[in-house]
């Protein structure tokens, strides 16, 4: 595994209780302000692959607008339903006035 650190926006993009889809080498990752603390995890949900970022954030909870499937964004666990399924997270680094992702690339 190869691990690397990619910018993805500035701390000023994206206010508490937003959401935003950033696309790093084709990897959909959505972004959420949590009460000034962003998180970042898949934007597929794992039932159909709908749009997380689309969806409503309450609080650490992140719902998906097509079929109501909920994650919690600071552990990718879905909370109803099915309980147990994950979606993928990824840490998050604020430098330098950027926002980073820190991404676990397979290696070729």
């Amino acid at each position: 595994m190869a691990i690397e650190r990619v910018r993805v926006a500035a701390p000023g993009d994206l206010q508490p209780g937003q959401m935003v889809c950033v696309n790093v080498e084709g990897l959909p990752i959505a972004l959420a302000n949590v009460a000034g603390v962003i998180y970042a995890f898949g934007d597929a949900c794992r039932h159909e692959g709908g749009p997380l970022s689309a969806g409503a954030l309450i609080r650490d909870t992140v719902t998906c607008p097509w079929h109501g499937w909920t994650y919690n964004v600071r552990t990718g666990k879905s909370i109803v339903p099915p309980v147990g399924l994950r979606i993928p997270t990824y840490p998050v680094h604020i430098e330098d006035d950027a926002v980073y992702v820190e991404i676990d690339w397979p290696e070729a």
